[in-house]
């Protein structure tokens, strides 16, 4: 958001890649429009976001534009009006994109493919009705399961079929606002009842709709938890990092630091066989995820077949540069036998796949610690032990398609 010299917002943009995004304004003024030239000139304050997937950005995006109207993302538009969703007043209600912005249900959208690309989101996880139930026969939407339950032929609607199609109209109002959580809640609802019912072929779709819920998104976060917090990304990272340090503490000597530096290394090894070993490095800063400081290894003197040793030949090379800096933890992918390297390096864990148990060195051996799937500290081990089993696999899969080692 940028924002000029009394404090009024001018521009909002989103970015994958903000650093690369806002920089591309400061170049060269030649390169740009009068109309960037004037917005550059105007900025004095920049703002930003983080957010936690594509969904939500498109939707904060609207809500900041629609809150500040922001002078240079109207002028964008050329005159032409920017695009709301709304419903139909019908029995069967459906969703449609204009230019109203009385009763939206979401918007202003300065394109119209935004609007159009989280409908398409949106419409599997709760289907709708493109006729209005006006169709002589079931569409192929409804073959599909995008429009279910169908409301064609108006000969075949009964109580029952209303009463759902509203709940999926209901549902699709809250994943507007991005109240994910009560969707979930819905939908595993749904689920239960269906299976008591062994009624096992909706149960299945409605299973499927939870996945693709979580693929969109897998935090789930209002637009308004984003705006009464602007930092509420780095907030919950650091939560993890505290809830983590906090179930180590009685077993591990960990240093004081501050949650939002807090550096914890992650290791993983892979290979086929012993052929084409490879390792990896990934680095979490404060919670997240820092893909400048992963590091891959090409792993040439461990007995190839070893995980152990491959292990060792990692952490030793890593250990050995100095200017890299040290970390406050170090997690490696395994069980027990992993943890025999603790002596290079203190504290470590390791976090075994099958149970999700975390294991810990002490004095007398190796404590386990069990965590609830829902705990943060442990979610964020996973989530490192995940990226550093990809991260190494990833240099593996190179190293076997041109027949390196």
């Amino acid at each position: 958001m940028f924002a000029d010299s009394a404090g009024k917002i001018t521009y909002v943009g989103k970015a994958v890649n903000l650093k690369r995004r806002v920089s591309s304004y400061f170049q060269n003024p030649q390169k740009h429009l009068p109309k960037t030239q004037a917005l550059v000139r105007k900025i004095n304050r920049i703002d930003y976001l983080s957010v936690s997937g594509e969904v939500e950005s498109l939707l904060l995006e609207s809500r900041l534009i629609k809150k500040f109207r922001p002078f240079y993302n109207l002028i964008s538009k050329d005159d032409k009006s920017p695009y709301y969703i709304h419903l139909t007043r019908e029995i069967f209600p459906q969703p449609v994109i204009n230019h109203h912005s009385v009763n939206s249900l979401a918007g202003p959208f300065l394109n119209r493919r935004i609007p159009f690309q989280i409908l398409k989101y949106f419409r599997r996880i709760s289907p709708y009705c493109q006729t209005g139930g006006h169709a002589r026969k079931p569409c192929l939407y409804s073959h599909l399961g995008l429009c279910h339950p169908c409301p064609s032929p108006a000969s075949a609607v009964t109580p029952e079929i209303i009463f759902q199609y509203q709940k999926n109209i209901s549902r699709l109002k809250k994943l507007f606002k991005i109240q994910f959580k009560t969707v979930i809640r819905q939908l595993q609802k749904d689920m239960r009842e269906l299976s008591a019912s062994q009624d096992y072929e909706r149960a299945a779709l409605v299973r499927n709709r939870l996945q693709l819920l979580s693929a969109i998104s897998s935090v789930r976060i209002t637009t308004e938890e984003y705006l009464s917090n602007p930092n509420l990304i780095a907030d919950q990272n650091e939560n993890k990092v505290s809830a983590l340090l906090t179930v180590l503490a009685p077993f591990l000597s960990i240093a004081d630091s501050d949650l939002s530096a807090f550096r914890i290394e992650a290791y993983d090894v892979s290979h086929l066989s012993g052929k084409s070993p490879a390792g990896a490095m990934v680095v979490s800063v404060g919670g997240d995820t820092n893909p400048s400081q992963y590091r891959h290894f090409t792993i040439r003197s461990a007995k190839a077949s070893d995980d152990i040793s491959l292990l060792k030949e990692v952490l030793t090379r890593r250990l050995r540069r100095t200017d890299w800096p040290i970390p406050g933890l170090i997690v490696l992918d395994g069980g027990k036998s992993q943890l025999s390297l603790h002596n290079l390096f203190s504290p470590m864990i390791s976090l075994a796949k099958k149970d999700e148990i975390i294991y810990i060195p002490v004095s007398s051996g190796f404590s386990e610690l069990s965590l609830p799937k829902n705990h943060p500290g442990l979610q964020l081990l996973q989530s490192l032990r995940d990226e550093a089993h990809r991260f190494s696999r990833r240099l593996h899969h190179l190293h076997r398609r041109y027949n390196i080692n």
